[in-house]
């Protein structure tokens, strides 16, 4: 199953690791504009809320790694198709639940999360 990531998962961050034995589709990124916010040691996705198109790579994970990954997402995240700028369509984490006020929460407005701070508006 085709998996679009957009953090701590990407390739030379974190938590690459358990990926990387997936097969590297591309880079790319939605179609749609939602809002990342920037939860400090890993970012998460807003559906409802429209600030940019948000950047990735996408990855063909098989069952066991997804199930791995949904146990690793927990239940803040939630798994959605996306249409992908590359032409096809993949399954995406949204954020669903979280402990904090998304509105005090950091917009990373670009839409590319990096390990280290970047520009970010509030």
């Amino acid at each position: 199953m085709y998996i679009f990531v957009y953090g701590s998962l990407k390739k030379g961050f974190s938590n690459h690791h358990r990926i990387e034995n997936s097969e590297f589709i591309c880079s790319t990124r939605t179609l749609e504009e939602f809002a990342m916010l920037d939860l400090d040691m890993f970012p998460g996705v807003l559906k409802e809320k429209k600030v940019s198109h948000i950047h990735g790579e996408v990855y063909d994970l098989d069952t066991n790694t997804l199930e791995k990954i949904d146990i690793y997402e927990g239940e803040w995240y939630s798994r959605e198709n996306v249409e992908l700028e590359a032409g096809f369509t993949a399954q995406m984490y949204f954020l669903v639940k979280y402990p904090w006020n998304p509105e005090k929460l950091q917009i990373i407005s670009e839409g590319i999360w990096t390990e280290e701070p970047i520009q970010v508006h509030t």
